[in-house]
């Protein structure tokens, strides 16, 4: 049965994980892919679909995983009239076609992350207020309060009744806005500065921030969780109407989006020991390696059959065996 690769890609992004979508845009014969041929990229390397054979996939998995890294979507032009990789220019590129390829293929890597999720603990005007914008600028509106039903927050994607209830599900892709106005502040800081959230925000003064990190630092929250307490810059320091205060904050959450905060991998994937086939010079990722051969008790990787062949063939290798 035929892999319905665009039904997992919404599988994944359902689960809100990462992965790179690699699409066959443009060929030009002879290569082993064709324009419309897909591959899912995950960020442990691991892939899923067809993008052309050994001399056009360890480029686009490295590609792939370079978009993840930076969440930067590039066309990949893999060509023998190329010299050497180039870096990322214009949203292009251009990869050498190093072994015994000599078509040209054209891949749009496109990186999906997580959607980034606000979480709005509250239900001041303020918070009602913040789940409407946002909602309206793409996040994922959470709400949290006793209160909180679908009355309050039409808007919400997902309403979470208690703190009890809420901690265990922040993670680093929630950015979580304290709109508690006094209410409940301290308890709401506590769970939030807890947990992996990318950015924790409270709608106060800067008084009341001070008292509230005061109060954080006597029940036991450590100086560089109370550090992460932030009072969203975008707030003036007079009272202004409460669509206009969430606005601020909406201001200071998306130039955090676009940075990528929460989105990106908090570490990178392990490194993927490769080589370096001694006779097109392709870079040979060494744990899929087919193609093998020792010579005074030094291991060569080769991208292709074709490629052992010659050299064990020869007197002696033509390059180092390791990248």
């Amino acid at each position: 049965m035929r892999t319905d690769l665009l039904a997992n890609a919404q599988q994944l992004r359902s689960e809100q994980r990462s992965f790179a979508l690699a699409t066959v845009v443009a060929v030009r014969q002879p290569t082993s892919a064709t324009p419309g041929a897909r591959a899912i990229i995950l960020p442990d390397g691991r892939v899923e679909g067809w993008i052309g054979g050994h001399c056009a996939r360890p480029s686009v998995i490295r590609q792939g995983l370079d978009a993840l890294a930076t969440g930067t979507p590039r066309l990949v032009v893999i060509s023998p009239d190329a010299r050497e990789p180039s870096d990322l220019t214009n949203g292009i590129v251009e990869v050498p076609m190093l072994c015994a390829g000599q078509g040209e293929l054209q891949v749009f890597v496109e990186p999906f992350l997580p959607r980034t999720a606000l979480t709005i603990i509250g239900e001041s005007a303020v918070a009602r207020s913040l789940a409407k914008l946002a909602t309206l600028l793409d996040f994922e509106v959470w709400a949290c309060d006793p209160l909180a039903d679908m009355d309050t927050f039409p808007d919400a994607d997902r309403l979470v009744p208690t703190l009890d209830a809420l901690t265990p599900q922040l993670t680093e892709r929630h950015y979580v806005i304290i709109a508690t106005i006094g209410e409940y502040d301290e308890d709401a800081a506590l769970v939030a500065l807890r947990s992996p959230a990318s950015y924790v925000g409270l709608v106060a003064s800067n008084k009341r921030l001070a008292t509230v990190s005061a109060y954080l630092t006597e029940h036991g929250a450590s100086a560089e969780q109370v550090a992460r307490l932030k009072r969203p810059k975008g707030l003036p320091g007079f009272v202004i109407k409460p669509e206009e205060i969430a606005f601020s904050i909406l201001a200071e959450l998306i130039e955090l989006r676009h940075q990528r905060i929460g989105l990106l991998p908090t570490t990178p994937s392990p490194e993927r020991a490769t080589a370096i086939d001694p006779i097109c010079g392709m870079t040979v990722d060494i744990a899929t390696a087919h193609h093998t051969s020792t010579r005074n008790g030094q291991t060569y990787y080769f991208c292709s059959a074709g490629c052992k062949t010659t050299f064990e063939s020869s007197p002696t290798p033509t390059a180092s065996p390791h990248s």
